[in-house]
């Protein structure tokens, strides 16, 4: 019994221990598989991490690589042609390249213009017409000094006006080659495309010598380029003319100018000057006033060999000479403000006859035209009054001849400029011109309404 009773006691207190120890197995094992867990955890972390490792290099050496094409494919995209070229719009299309050394600019110029005429024994004339159609190019080529200007007129047929070059290394002291303006009118000067009326005057078709082919040397001098000049020798010939004998044009003007601003030198115009002193009567910042004095002439001028204009000729043989030594001068001024301008020149010529024992021609006319803007840079109204008057004494003019004795005109006219400036815009003018002429012949009168749209881009 006493064995029984130790026997139970011991039981009662060795089970609590055995479970006790039967739950410490238990618990190791547990920790023990959560601890290979956490290895292969770890195991498969480490095996993702190299993956995304390797991925990550694989991807920076594909940028590498991807940078050095494109750094190889910008290296010679900056070496291709069309790289070096820049195109804009300046006035007309322009293309020049990266260094400076080649500029051009491209413009055309049409005028599309509709006329009455209506001129004593003849029919009256209702006309449509493209008045002009110009091309013009113009730049500087492999260096920013020397200069070029190609113009085509393209209205019946293509034909060259102008092509020269100027060497504008020193501005003033200029050299130009080719076909050009002759430094002389003014009017003939300033450009078809910036006339302050639809035509010029009927005294710049009388005594211009237009455009031949020369040598000419041009400059400016002064602080802001006040002062131009051009001199040189031409074939005498007119455009598109040659020589063929040794009696050339010889051609000379000089202009100052005062007030104004844009002193800046425009060398590639067709008269060399500052910019507020172009030959453009209107259209001025602030108060502008430009004197203008020139003189041509061709000893010797044989008009079966050579002729500067058609009307020189008509007169040749209205006094019924061949050869004769030619001098002609003209002067000129020009004021002009924001909404006022006026202007006038005067012309004069000699005709010496070499042949048949004539007295000296001398040929004279003025021209005065002024213009005020109703508004600014838009609207304005012109008008000019035109005089030639033509020698015709008894010793100049052959017996018993009938030829003009004067000419006059009186011309009134309205611009819109839609552009705000010459290279748009809408003109309207009306004519009022009389022929009279000697020996009794009736004077002929002509009435001309003339409008005209141009575009200039």
């Amino acid at each position: 019994m006493k064995f029984l009773l130790k026997m139970l006691i011991l039981a009662v207190l060795v089970l609590p221990f055995s479970g006790l120890d039967s739950k410490a197995q238990s618990t190791k094992q547990q920790i023990e598989e959560l601890k290979q867990q956490i290895e292969a955890i770890q195991r498969q972390n480490q095996q993702q991490i190299q993956q995304l490792q390797q991925q990550i290099e694989l991807m920076e050496n594909q940028r590498a690589a991807d940078s050095e094409k494109m750094a190889e494919v910008v290296e010679k995209d900056n070496d291709a042609w069309y790289n070096k070229f820049k195109a804009g719009y300046n006035k007309g299309l322009t293309f020049s390249t990266t260094d400076g050394n080649f500029k051009m600019r491209f413009r055309i110029r049409g005028q599309f213009q509709v006329s009455v005429d209506d001129t004593d024994g003849e029919n009256t004339a209702t006309n449509f017409s493209v008045a002009r159609l110009r091309m013009k190019w113009d730049g500087h080529a492999f260096r920013p000094w020397f200069l070029y200007t190609l113009q085509l007129g393209a209205r019946d047929s293509v034909t060259l006006r102008d092509l020269y070059f100027t060497i504008a290394y020193n501005k003033n002291i200029m050299p130009r080659v080719g076909q050009f303006k002759v430094p002389f009118s003014r009017e003939t000067l300033n450009s078809s495309s910036a006339l302050q009326l639809v035509t010029r005057s009927i005294a710049d078709a009388e005594f211009t010598y237009a455009r031949d082919r020369g040598v000419t040397l041009n400059g400016g001098l002064g602080k802001n380029y006040n002062f131009s000049y051009a001199a040189g020798v031409f074939n005498g010939d007119g455009r598109n003319g040659k020589s063929t004998d040794s009696n050339l044009l010889y051609a000379g003007r000089i202009q100052l100018g005062l007030g104004g601003e844009e002193s800046k030198f425009s060398p590639n115009s067709a008269f060399p000057t500052a910019k507020a002193y172009k030959i453009v009567p209107n259209f001025a910042k602030k108060p502008t006033f430009v004197v203008g004095l020139a003189a041509a002439g061709i000893p010797g001028l044989n008009i079966d060999r050579k002729s500067p204009n058609s009307l020189l000729t008509d007169r040749f043989e209205e006094l019924g000479i061949t050869q004769a030594n030619l001098t002609s001068i003209t002067g000129d001024v020009n004021f002009k403000m924001p909404v006022f301008n006026v202007q006038g020149s005067y012309y004069s010529r000699w005709i010496d006859p070499e042949e048949g024992g004539g007295s000296t021609a001398y040929d004279q006319g003025f021209n005065a035209q002024a213009g005020v803007f109703a508004l600014p840079k838009t609207l304005e109204f012109v008008g000019r009054f035109t005089y030639v008057d033509f020698d015709t004494g008894s010793g100049v003019v052959p017996a018993n001849t009938s030829v003009q004795n004067t000419a006059w005109a009186v011309t009134p006219g309205i611009n819109y400029y839609i552009s705000k400036d010459h290279r748009w815009k809408v003109q309207l003018q009306y004519s009022f011109l009389r022929q009279e002429f000697t020996q009794g012949e009736p004077d002929i009168d002509s009435n001309v309404i003339r409008a005209q749209l141009q575009a200039y881009f």
